[in-house]
């Protein structure tokens, strides 16, 4: 505090001293004085800029990635529902593979038991291929 005061008065004795000892508001001897001070830019004190860059790098880096996440899930979430590859068309396919066993079961079933009956008829057994060598 001392040394503001000593330098305002060393400022009004210098404005006087210009002003050819006539006297002049405050105000407009305040007005006339200016000061620039400035440091020249290094590493150090353009540190907290390269932060702040970098930090909005990531933040848009982070916007896209939620924007590709968003669109991926809902690719995935309507593959899921209709997609070729889900779960769901395995299991159709499945199902439909087993049903059609087990329908060919019974007709070879019902071909041997008619076989068998019409040998037990003394009919004539049916020709038979001959076998794969």
């Amino acid at each position: 505090m001392v040394l503001m005061t000593a330098a305002a008065i060393a400022v009004a004795a210098v404005a006087f001293s210009v002003t050819g000892g006539r006297t002049q508001r405050f105000g407009t001897m305040l007005a006339q004085v200016g000061v620039a001070v400035g440091v020249a830019p290094n590493p150090y004190n353009t540190l907290n800029d390269q932060l702040n860059a970098k930090q909005a790098q990531l933040d848009m880096e982070a916007a896209d990635l939620a924007v590709q996440r968003a669109a991926l899930a809902s690719d995935t979430a309507a593959g899921a529902v209709a997609g070729p590859a889900s779960p769901y068309w395995y299991l159709v396919a499945a199902v439909g593979a087993l049903t059609l066993l087990v329908v060919l079961n019974f007709y070879m079933d019902w071909r041997r038991a008619e076989h068998e009956r019409t040998w037990e008829e003394g009919r004539e057994r049916p020709r038979q291929l001959p076998p794969i060598a």
